[in-house]
């Protein structure tokens, strides 16, 4: 195959994988928000998470 064929079978499975990172990403966040909203430490979400702290910071403050 030549750099310039397009395969169909192989974008699609790369979009697939990508809309199930969004997705992931969506609930990770929507967890975040919520253990931030029941008085859930910054330090202590991103350890559940495995997120770093700077990370779950920018995520509570996209909600305001």
């Amino acid at each position: 195959m030549s750099i310039f064929e397009y395969d169909k079978e192989e974008e699609e499975q790369k979009l697939q994988a990508i809309y199930e990172k969004q997705g992931e990403l969506r609930k990770e966040k929507s967890i975040a928000i919520s253990l931030a909203q029941e008085g859930e430490s910054v330090e202590r979400i991103a350890r559940i998470l495995g997120e770093t702290e700077k990370t779950i910071k920018e995520w509570l403050a996209e909600m305001h």
